[in-house]
């Protein structure tokens, strides 16, 4: 069972495809100004697998990926994983946002390496906001963060 905050359908901004936003059960990272800030003392948690989930993203027309964000999806690993193999499996695309540096997620999440997945990397830095970082048409809220599309073409 995968055990997460919620789903929000439609989220056209955080991602380079229209898709659900799946919020991670936790974030233990204290980034000041987080807008994320009050998911962590919602008490509201979900338990489905990964294969309800992705059908709940898939029963909303609009839906073309999975967002794995709102918390840190790299605090729950295996479920982050899950996830994410689900979602290929289903032909939805997927990003997934993490503060971790790229170098360190990739050493947690080995099994990711060349997906065909996008990444955002960085943490939230409010002294380095800013209003023209734009990856893959995704505007990102400070300088240090990026996206990066893992799949290797060959």
């Amino acid at each position: 069972m995968i055990k997460y905050k919620g789903i929000i359908h439609n989220v056209l901004n955080d991602a380079p495809f229209i898709g659900a936003l799946i919020i991670a059960p936790t974030c233990s990272k204290g980034c000041k100004n987080c807008i994320n800030e009050h998911l962590k003392t919602n008490g509201v948690f979900y338990n489905h697998t990964e294969k309800e989930i992705i059908e709940k993203v898939k029963s909303n027309g609009l839906n073309r990926g999975i967002i794995l964000s709102g918390l840190e999806w790299s605090e729950s690993l295996e479920s982050m994983i899950k996830l994410t193999e689900e979602a290929l499996k289903n032909n939805l695309e997927v990003i997934i946002y993490t503060h971790l540096k790229e170098e360190n997620f990739m050493k947690k999440a080995p099994e990711l390496k060349g997906l065909p997945i996008y990444v955002k990397f960085g943490e939230y830095n409010q002294n380095l906001k800013t209003e023209d970082n734009v990856h893959f048409g995704v505007k990102l809220a400070t300088s240090n963060q990026y996206i990066r599309f893992l799949k290797i073409s060959l």
